[in-house]
């Protein structure tokens, strides 16, 4: 008696039956068309954000100068150049100096930014005229703010200066006295970003319910409780970003401190931007400042998780 081998199974696999299905699904060709479309965007964001951040980041453990050929060898150092940076005490004057112009700043604008946001919250007469001169400030380049506020505060003919020996006042040496450099940082900047945070807390403000505020004034609410239980409340979602915003790019400045003070008096106002500058480009030590921009980008980031966690909310920013 012949015995026949049973018919190999002609159905496909369930593995194989379930691949087929989820690939003709539309739900799986709608996500890969969607992936195909932002396949260029990704290619773009990985050539110009992360090799050139991997390439700074290999560069901080080497001892990489201009001196140095293009083609010659640089040594791998490890964390020499970070070791020398956190024993640099001109490191730790830079550190202390952006910090403290964080703080200042940031604390000073959004104060001035919240009483102008409710002043500007009612209706009168010419406020689009008003508006759209409050926020010439921010639309300027800082290389032009550095230079005018520079000539206004100039010793020899600034007009500031000049009013004040006028009004018989003795004019301080603004630029030049070591103990007014940190000032006059914080007064450029927050003469600058005031209408920023002005316009965005104003915003959210017009979002607010104006049933709730009439509520409670009938309820006998003083406008102070009004503002401090319901307005600020409110607010929270908007004031993370501003305060988000404005310290991450008080902490990286570097353009307006070049050009109005230079550093100086002595290094009185050396911001870690213009450490890094002076030590990319005239000192051309590139290892060392790749190590320092990399200790920038992270506390950076530290000072942005100390701002969120610091202004908890549950409502969602977007």
């Amino acid at each position: 008696m012949i015995k026949t081998s049973p018919m190999p199974n002609a159905e496909p696999a369930p593995d194989r039956l379930r691949l087929a299905k989820a690939t003709q699904h539309p739900r799986f060709r709608d996500a890969l068309i969607g992936y195909a479309l932002i396949l260029p965007a990704m290619l773009l964001v990985a050539g110009v954000l992360i090799y050139p951040t991997l390439f700074n980041l290999g560069v901080s453990f080497q001892e990489w100068s201009w001196s140095t050929p293009a083609d010659a060898p640089k040594p791998f150092v490890g964390l020499n150049n970070f070791i020398q940076l956190l024993n640099s005490d001109r490191f730790w004057n830079s550190f202390r100096i952006s910090l403290t112009l964080v703080v200042v700043s940031v604390i000073v604008q959004y104060l001035l930014g919240l009483g102008l946001a409710l002043l500007l919250n009612k209706q009168f007469r010419g406020q689009r005229l008003f508006r759209a001169i409050f926020i010439l400030p921010m639309i300027l380049a800082p290389i032009v703010i550095g230079i005018q506020w520079r000539y206004l505060l100039s010793g020899n003919f600034g007009i500031i200066n000049y009013a004040l020996t006028e009004l018989g006042i003795t004019a301080p040496r603004w630029l030049s006295d070591p103990k007014l450099g940190g000032f006059v940082l914080v007064m450029v900047d927050t003469w600058t970003w005031v209408p920023f945070v002005t316009l965005i807390l104003l915003a959210a403000m017009q979002q607010i319910p104006q049933e709730v505020l009439e509520a409670a004034e009938v309820d006998g609410a003083t406008w102070w409780a009004r503002v401090y239980h319901i307005v600020l409340p409110l607010l929270r979602p908007a004031t993370i970003m501003v305060l988000l915003l404005r310290s991450t790019e008080v902490f990286r400045a570097f353009d307006v401190p070049y050009v109005l003070t230079g550093g100086g008096p002595g290094r009185t106002t050396e911001v870690l931007g213009m450490l890094l500058y002076r030590t990319a480009f005239s000192e051309g030590n590139l290892g060392v400042a790749s190590a320092l921009s990399i200790l920038i980008g992270v506390i950076g980031m530290v000072i942005g998780t100390v701002v969120i966690r610091f202004i908890r909310t549950d409502t969602r920013m977007f």
